[in-house]
């Protein structure tokens, strides 16, 4: 991670940003942590029904309780509970729920952000939702989509091994 990604172009910042797994005990700043929000809030959802909630979990309660709930939430000072409200994301007339898929696009453009303000992240999904559930009491009507810890990087933070490797394009893409 680096200081200067504001002068780097989005594909530079896709290519460079990294899962954080190792963090400071600093809490994220106020002024860092209204521009990830707002990333959230900005990002695209179908028929702009935004139905991404977010729990921000800062307490040491709440940051005790998901360390409780999981081992994935590693030593973060803030981790974010994304969820997606059912009763207001757009539904396809096929029955497909656009739900998930907007509370992730809302995650991405946080995890984005973040990096830019020089706060790592990751995102997580080993955890048993009923117990997430219960633990931060979400409603039945919000479905639990991810976790992600985040934080400013510790000095002993690195890229994982994979990180770097990526498929070519002839195995991602095909062109008709």
């Amino acid at each position: 991670m680096t200081e200067a990604t504001e002068s780097k172009t989005f594909l530079e910042m896709t290519r460079d940003r990294w899962s954080v797994r190792r963090f400071s005990d600093q809490q994220i700043s106020a002024e860092h942590m209204d521009r990830i929000l707002e990333a959230g809030r900005n990002a695209p959802s179908a028929c702009n029904y935004q139905p991404q909630r977010i729990l921000v979990l800062q307490s040491d309660e709440a940051i005790a309780t998901v360390r409780g709930v999981t081992g994935w939430a590693f030593n973060a000072p803030t981790v974010l509970l994304v969820c997606s409200d059912l009763t207001e994301s757009w539904k396809n007339p096929d029955g497909c729920d656009s739900a998930e898929v907007d509370a992730t696009i809302a995650l991405d453009h946080m995890m984005m952000e973040a990096w830019e303000c020089g706060v790592g992240s990751t995102w997580v999904r080993g955890f048993d939702e009923r117990v997430m559930r219960k633990a931060f009491n979400v409603p039945d009507t919000w479905k639990i989509v991810a976790l992600m810890p985040m934080g400013y990087p510790s000095e002993q933070a690195r890229p994982s091994r994979w990180h770097f490797k990526r498929k070519s394009n002839e195995d991602l893409y095909r062109f008709l």
